[in-house]
């Protein structure tokens, strides 16, 4: 919910600058871990237990694209994989065995 809201504040933001909101794309983000705060919660019979806030820095930059790219067609020929297939027939370690047994 958080990268939402961030998304719908980065709406509004180029709306007010006159940006293309249609045009929008999310080139760059990232989080990091901010400092901790501190602080006390004061409990019952004079105590005091620490309370920490862990808290995120998140970066977000957005551009704006001229023309959105369309996904490449399904009938392009498809790349070969790169695992070696093997040739019908016995293995090598079967031709082995057999060879050790007769």
């Amino acid at each position: 919910t958080v990268v939402l809201d961030l998304l719908r504040n980065a709406e509004s933001n180029a709306e007010v600058k006159g940006l293309e909101v249609d045009s929008l794309v999310v080139e760059y983000i990232q989080v990091n871990r901010a400092p901790q705060m501190r602080r006390r919660t004061y409990r019952a019979h004079g105590r005091i237990n620490p309370s920490c806030a862990h808290l995120a820095i998140i970066e977000m930059i957005l551009t704006e694209t001229e023309s959105i790219v369309s996904k490449e067609d399904d009938d392009a020929p498809k790349k070969k994989s790169k695992k070696k297939e093997l040739a019908p027939g016995p293995t090598w370690t079967q031709n082995k065995l057999k060879t050790e047994f007769f």
